[in-house]
């Protein structure tokens, strides 16, 4: 009879837990730094969800986006498709004090996940310190069909 009972039960937290999982993680490399310097800023989403929309990344008031990146990685887990996606920015200090990197956040169907807040003490270095950015570092509109991973079983 007891094992009856508990069968059911097992399969019902298995399926659920393997249905959609999604989390979204942020880190810098550093939160001291002088105006000479870069910060490395990293954004990673790991969902089993089949659809990732692109995330609502911060302003990065007072830093120059020096460069970005993207990467993807794709394997099977509890019978489903694991998803991790990292963005990787390098931004330089366009000014010298206490700066904040807001939290990015992602909205997959009815669920918002958000990262941390970041406060970097930026001091003034040597060399004159970039511009500011005025553009978005990601495309505003959402990926199309063919720019999307493909997976294939």
């Amino acid at each position: 009879m007891t094992k009856f009972f508990l069968t059911p039960i097992f399969i019902f937290l298995f399926t659920t837990t393997a249905l959609a999982e999604t989390s979204l993680k942020a880190e810098v490399n550093k939160k001291a730094m002088t105006t000479d310097e870069s910060l490395t800023y990293k954004l990673t989403i790991t969902s089993t969800d089949k659809n990732i929309p692109l995330p609502q990344l911060p302003k990065f008031k007072g830093f120059a986006v020096i460069s970005q990146s993207k990467s993807s990685q794709v394997s099977l887990a509890r019978g489903g498709v694991k998803t991790i996606l990292s963005y990787a920015f390098i931004l330089a200090a366009t000014q010298a004090g206490k700066l904040k990197i807001e939290p990015s956040l992602l909205k997959i169907k009815k669920e918002t996940y958000s990262t941390r807040a970041f406060e970097i003490e930026v001091t003034p270095g040597k060399r004159k310190p970039p511009a500011p950015q005025k553009k978005s570092p990601l495309p505003a509109k959402p990926q199309s069909d063919s720019e999307k991973p493909q997976i294939t079983l």
